[in-house]
């Protein structure tokens, strides 16, 4: 069962990320409980965020301007998964619809090609279209 994340949920939260780390292509940055747990209390007392938990799985996002034309989206900041993943998201984008945002943008980690693919036929499938694509300098 979906539910918006608690402090009593960071534990296990807490536990998902490092899993997701793992493979994810920030693992070349360091783990840290720490920054994670701040992170993860900033978006649950935020007005603008929401973190859900199933069990088995997070996702966390935001609602921001938009650039163009006002208005505001949902953009999802991280969705991991062993299963219930589509619930998780059905919950974000209904979470979305609650906050007015215009539509959800959703993020395809750079991990292979392969993963890639899969990743947007599963977006595609749900009515979602490529918008951008991210890049990413480091600058420490």
């Amino acid at each position: 069962m979906v539910k918006q994340a608690t402090p009593e949920d960071f534990p296990a939260i807490l536990e998902m990320g490092r899993r997701f780390h793992e493979f994810s292509p920030w693992r070349d940055r360091p783990f840290s409980d720490d920054a994670t747990l701040a992170m993860l209390e900033r978006i649950t007392e935020s007005e603008d965020a929401v973190l859900f938990t199933n069990g088995t799985g997070i996702l966390g996002g935001i609602v921001a301007p938009i650039y163009f034309g006002g208005g505001v989206v949902a953009q999802e900041l991280f969705w991991f998964a062993d299963k219930g993943g589509r619930e998780l998201l059905d919950a974000f984008e209904q979470w979305a619809d609650d906050k007015g945002a215009s539509g959800v943008l959703m993020i395809s980690l750079a991990i292979d090609e392969k993963t890639d693919e899969r990743m947007g036929k599963i977006y595609e499938r749900r009515g979602y279209r490529l918008r951008e694509r991210n890049y990413y300098k480091g600058l420490d």
